[in-house]
């Protein structure tokens, strides 16, 4: 389905003739024409006309009988023709259909047409309006008089074509009579006005047209009037026009007529061009500007309200589409995860139960416990060591701290936790002064004395210093590793 046609304003609608035993479809294709320049235009290309018979059960006195039978006929017929559109306007027959011009004098003002319209209809017309849909156009006129075309159908009959349109696929813009199409298609001579007789197998039916307006209109069902008796009722029927408009009226065979001038040469149009006159109407009529028609629809809304109204549910169909679509992309795509996922992690179980499963070979065995012996004895040195003070550090510490003209000659520690003891010569008293004060700034020493002894000698001074650790518990290897660690 082609639905930018009318969101774009473009004329691409079908009009369909819907009659007792057959469907005729008439579309004017639009196809592309090249300019000069680098812009394209669309024009009116071939008239696509269709011609389908129907059940003679289905349609009877202008009344569907079976409507789900005709919606599957006409949706297959629709399918059939393929034409890239789901809008037409509909004509079809006139037999329930009540035509009927009104005039009023020129002296009522335009504004006061409407009201008075309604006020005609409430006192003249010849059925309750709450039974019937009801429009009416404004037509030419004379000199003095302004004269409305009324056209109404009993809602039963009309909802019941609408139903098996819907049915069908066929978006309805506009419902009209058969005639009401044939005035817009047929051939006639511009200021008089012609009776035409038009022959179905339930009936007859007389009417006259004068530049394109439905001046009378009347139906003889068979079953009433027999066929014999039809040229009598013309005969009728002229006489009393001719009285009634003192004009010549002109008689003439339906079967006779031909298209007007404009569509006349048109190839696609098969003899007897008389039979395509209401599909033709109906699609010419589709060629009105949206906006500028204002001709009779005998829908419950108009020919615009339904143009709006078939926009607005092809935007909420399409909207809803595409929000099904999307979520079934969702969902689709998520149970595809999913289902990737399970079997992935299914896979990577058996593959790990696989490997677990697997015999070891005797040299990975003999590696392993060969691993295992080094694991133990490297936890058992560790135990070991973390037991073992580690003098070393003690002694860097004081090597780091002796200054030049300190001379180190024993060094003696009992146990770690108890007091050391440094013996040694210094070149000065100053200088050994300064060593102690050296020793006492010391992070890792504590209760630094140095005896005052030998005040007397000046120089190559005998001394005797003792200290101890601030943490003796430092010394252990474990804490040792953990210093470094954080260094």
């Amino acid at each position: 389905m082609n639905i930018l046609n009318l969101l774009k304003n473009e004329n691409r609608v079908a009009g369909i003739e819907i009659s007792d035993s057959v469907v005729r479809v008439a579309f004017f294709r639009l196809q592309k024409k090249k300019r000069l320049t680098s812009k394209t235009s669309t024009e009116e290309g071939k008239l696509v006309l269709i011609e389908e018979p129907i059940a003679a059960n289905i349609i009877q006195d202008g009344i569907i009988v079976d409507v789900d039978l005709l919606g599957k006929t006409l949706g297959s017929i629709w399918k059939k023709a393929a034409l890239d559109t789901n809008y037409a306007i509909i004509a079809i027959p006139d037999d329930k259909i009540y035509s009927r011009i009104f005039s009023f004098p020129k002296s009522v003002a335009e504004t006061r047409l409407t009201e008075a319209m309604r006020l005609a209809i409430g006192y003249q017309l010849p059925m309750k309006t709450d039974d019937v849909y009801l429009d009416w156009e404004r037509t030419t006129g004379t000199a003095g008089t302004n004269e409305i075309l009324l056209s109404t159908i009993p809602r039963a009959v009309a909802e019941g074509y609408v139903q098996a349109l819907e049915q069908a696929g066929i978006k309805t813009l506009a419902l009209e009579s058969h005639l009401a199409a044939i005035a817009r298609a047929i051939k006639l001579t511009h200021g008089e006005m012609t009776l035409f007789s038009k022959k179905t197998p339930d009936g007859t039916t007389i009417f006259a047209l004068k530049d394109r307006i439905l001046r009378f209109s009347r139906t003889f069902p068979l079953r009433f009037v027999p066929e014999e008796q039809i040229p009598n009722e013309i005969k009728k029927i002229k006489s009393a026009l001719a009285t009634d408009t003192n004009e010549h009226i002109m008689e003439q065979d339906l079967l006779d007529a031909t298209v007007c001038d404009e569509y006349a040469a048109r190839a696609e149009i098969t003899d007897p061009k008389s039979k395509w006159l209401v599909a033709l109407g109906a699609a010419i009529r589709s060629k009105i500007p949206e906006g500028s028609d204002n001709l009779i629809s005998l829908l419950p809304v108009g020919t615009e309200e339904a143009y709006s109204y078939q926009r607005a549910t092809t935007f909420i169909v399409v909207m809803r589409n595409l929000i099904i679509s999307v979520s079934l992309f969702f969902i689709v795509a998520y149970l595809a995860t999913y289902l990737f996922m399970f079997s992935l992690s299914k896979n990577t179980t058996e593959r790990i139960t696989t490997l677990s499963a697997s015999a070891v070979p005797p040299e990975l065995a003999e590696k392993e416990g060969q691993i295992s012996d080094i694991n133990s004895l490297t936890e058992t040195s560790a135990t070991f060591l973390a037991q073992m003070p580690v003098w070393s550090n003690v002694l860097t510490e004081l090597v780091a701290r002796t200054p030049e003209g300190i001379t180190i000659s024993m060094f003696s520690g009992p146990f770690f936790n108890e007091k050391f003891s440094l013996t040694g010569v210094a070149t000065n008293r100053m200088t050994l002064n300064n060593y102690k004060k050296i020793l006492q700034d010391s992070p890792m020493l504590s209760e630094v004395e140095l005896p005052l002894t030998n005040l007397e000698q000046k120089g190559e001074v005998p001394f005797a210093i003792s200290f101890r650790l601030k943490d003796p518990g430092a010394l252990y290897y474990t804490q040792v590793n953990k210093q470094e660690e954080k260094i």
